[in-house]
């Protein structure tokens, strides 16, 4: 994700942390997180306190999120009968906090006062047995930690067929984590904006992936400014509070809704089927035009390479690529990124033809409503299926190579 100060970094952090995290402090978070001793001006403190079984001489520690980096604050090891307790200073403004527990796992809570918190769970399944008391936005942080787990559990097993005949995956990827996007959004956002379990929603990803990505999609401007709005009006002048509302007006900005470009297109642009040609540039500035690749079968894919399922679906084009580019098979894919830089790296290591859209005149002349999505050419240049019309993808491309 092309990322800023702030929340964006707060994303990384909880997405690093709630996945990676396999003990405290280990080599694999070591980078990011930064100990400390600092108690700051308050006097009060607040605790935190449990039961982990099947977790002794286990450690576990705390941390705080903080803009940059995770400070570890609190480490001991579990007592023979599980137990752990700490106490520790009590914030300003309610704060993030992470509870890790040595190769099982790390959930997300938030403290604001002098309350005792009680988290626990069993060692075995630490995510989704861990229960938590003390107030009820750790209990909403608690739902959502247990949804996202499963949501990427759901993913990841749909995801580990690559087979390139399987074009439903990353369709079905797509629906389930909209309908989980959706869930979220009415659940957590829309019913309490101005809720910590609000803010934290709005971090969440799939595969490291921002399901909530302001840069690319209005609707999540809209909603990071309905609460950055709350939290102007309930949590002022607080870090979280500026960071919302840095990040919903870049994500608005980005997503201002561009003026209709007026196609002025000279006959000689047309295929001979009466479509309309694509010619754009690739990374190295030089233009190449759909139409060059008559005499082939196509797969004229449209993507973006933020997309959750980018990971899996070249991983599926390569293979077609591989086994089929001999024969007279290309792949001419078109990015609709907004960032030239990011798309240029991404795309750097692909072995097909690739290319960028920053005008998205080709998702009109297509009229491609979203992406990914992909057409199949055949060799005399005409489109004769679309994604969803496909059920088995080698097949239909073995019928063009014939």
């Amino acid at each position: 994700m092309r990322s800023f100060k702030g929340i964006a970094t707060f994303f990384a952090i909880i997405a690093t942390a709630t996945v990676a995290f396999t003990s405290c402090g280990s080599k694999e978070s070591k980078g990011n997180i930064q100990e400390t001793n600092k108690v700051g001006k308050s006097r009060n403190t607040f605790t935190v306190r449990g039961n982990i079984t099947n977790g002794t001489d286990k450690k576990v520690c705390v941390y705080r999120i903080e803009a940059d980096s995770i400070a570890k604050i609190k480490e001991a090891k579990l007592t023979d009968a599980g137990d752990y307790k700490f106490n520790i200073p009590s914030p300003e403004h309610f704060e993030f906090y992470l509870l890790n527990v040595e190769g099982c796992g790390t959930v997300v809570f938030i403290a604001d006062s002098t309350e005792t918190i009680t988290i626990n769970s069993d060692a075995n399944d630490f995510i989704s047995e861990h229960t938590i008391d003390g107030n009820s936005e750790n209990q909403r942080i608690k739902e959502i930690t247990v949804l996202r787990a499963a949501l990427e559990e759901q993913a990841k097993m749909m995801a580990s067929n690559n087979s390139p005949a399987v074009v439903k995956t990353e369709r079905e990827i797509r629906e389930l984590v909209e309908e989980f996007k959706q869930n979220i959004v009415e659940e957590f956002i829309i019913a309490a904006p101005g809720s910590a379990s609000a803010y934290y929603a709005l971090t969440l990803t799939v595969g490291n992936i921002p399901i909530f990505n302001p840069l690319y999609n209005r609707e999540d401007s809209k909603y990071f400014a309905a609460v950055a709005t709350n939290f102007q009006e309930l949590h002022p002048g607080t870090s979280h509070t500026k960071n919302l509302t840095e990040i919903a007006k870049k994500g608005l900005e980005a997503t201002r809704p561009q003026k209709t470009v007026e196609l002025e297109l000279e006959e000689s642009e047309a295929l001979t089927t009466g479509m309309f040609d694509i010619n754009l540039p690739q990374a190295n500035g030089d233009s190449i035009a759909l139409s060059s690749l008559a005499g082939k079968a196509v797969l004229l894919d449209f993507t973006f390479y933020e997309s959750p399922e980018m990971g899996n679906r070249n991983i599926q084009l390569r293979e077609l690529h591989n086994k089929y580019k001999k024969r007279g098979f290309e792949i001419y894919q078109v990015s609709v990124d907004r960032y030239e830089h990011f798309w240029e790296q991404a795309a750097a290591n692909l072995p097909w033809v690739c290319v960028r859209d920053a005008r998205n005149i080709s998702t009109q002349l297509f009229n491609v409503q979203s992406v990914p999505t992909f057409f199949l050419i055949s060799r005399k240049g005409e489109v004769v299926l679309r994604d969803a019309q496909i059920e088995n993808l080698e097949k239909e491309i073995e019928k063009l190579l014939k």
